[in-house]
């Protein structure tokens, strides 16, 4: 068992319920929000939104072969189609700051690491493994996103920081976590997400690349 399962043995192998629906509310506002500016009809809004919602999630609960929450309990769909709703109506707004649709991704994001790389550990899953769910739970809704809108999904994509941050962020809260400092890790996970998202735009700064492993790139880059 990993050392962060043996610190919270004591618990039931569960996500504090706020945790849980906060991650997919802001995943669900995000989704209708990118579906509206896409002047997608009504249904694919619905269904853009459910997968941004809660495709994370049933990824990670397949991944940890446990019950699909998301399916199972009526509050996750109730919060779902409440934030449609919200994204319908608000989402014009937010899409006129760039910089706040941006942050909410990267919020969504952090949310997401942080909820599902705790419940990997708290399922006794290894410290790898803890860090490949919670980064893929990450980012597996906005792939599918970005299939079902007909985008490059923005791991397959140059450019600033996104994909990357998730797994950032899961090396980040394991490392926290496992130290003991539960709560602190939860909060700064989220806060990095946000920081390294507004660092790469602000800053220009791009997803390292395989060259970046060279070491002539990194003498290059240093010179700069």
């Amino acid at each position: 068992m990993s050392t962060f399962a043996t610190i919270i043995a004591v618990t039931p192998p569960q996500l504090p319920p706020v945790l849980d629906l906060g991650a997919v509310a802001l995943g669900a506002v995000y989704g209708a929000t990118l579906a509206t500016s896409r002047k997608a009809p009504l249904i694919g809004v619905l269904i853009i939104s459910v997968t941004m919602g809660v495709g994370g999630s049933i990824i990670r609960d397949l991944l940890l072969h446990t019950d699909l929450n998301v399916l199972i309990h009526e509050r996750y769909m109730a919060t779902v189609m409440v934030c449609t709703l919200i994204g319908v109506f608000l989402g014009k707004w937010l899409l006129q700051p760039l910089w706040l649709i941006l942050m909410l991704d990267a919020l969504v994001m952090g949310a997401y690491v942080v909820m599902s790389t705790e419940k990997s550990f708290l399922f006794g899953m290894p410290t790898a493994s803890s860090i490949f769910i919670g980064t893929v739970a990450a980012i597996g809704g906005g792939i599918l996103s970005d299939v079902l809108l007909g985008n490059q999904p923005d791991i397959m994509s140059r450019g600033p920081w996104s994909a990357s941050i998730a797994f950032v962020c899961a090396v980040w809260f394991t490392l926290f976590a496992t130290l003991g400092f539960i709560s602190f890790a939860e909060i700064s996970t989220v806060v990095l997400a946000v920081g390294i998202k507004g660092m790469a735009l602000w800053r220009g700064w791009e997803a390292p690349m395989p060259e970046h492993l060279y070491p002539t790139e990194w003498i290059r880059r240093t010179r700069r």
